[in-house]
């Protein structure tokens, strides 16, 4: 039965073959992705998950434009199905 998780590196494999299926560029919705993400290594991985729970942390300011937000990973045997991102607030 898939279950929402937080972002981990011990899924990275699973993850990296999930953003595999999804084509040409770096985006796809409710994984919080940036182009300026560097995904391929694990050092690179591993900053981007920080960034993921920096902009979830509540004592942390968020840059302009940007909102704050949770991510969660749909994950099922540990493989990534897909990611939801669950924004916190409100604006204009």
């Amino acid at each position: 039965m898939p279950e929402l998780i937080v972002p981990t590196v011990r899924l990275r494999g699973a993850w990296l073959e999930a953003h595999a299926e999804w084509g040409p560029g770096p985006h796809e919705d409710g994984f919080g992705l940036r182009s300026s993400d560097e995904v391929r290594t694990p050092a690179g991985f591993a900053a981007w998950l920080a960034r993921l729970a920096e902009q979830a942390d509540p004592a942390r300011t968020i840059e302009l434009g940007r909102h704050r937000c949770t991510y969660r990973w749909i994950v099922e045997s540990d493989r990534v199905l897909g990611g939801i991102a669950l924004r916190d607030g409100d604006d204009d």
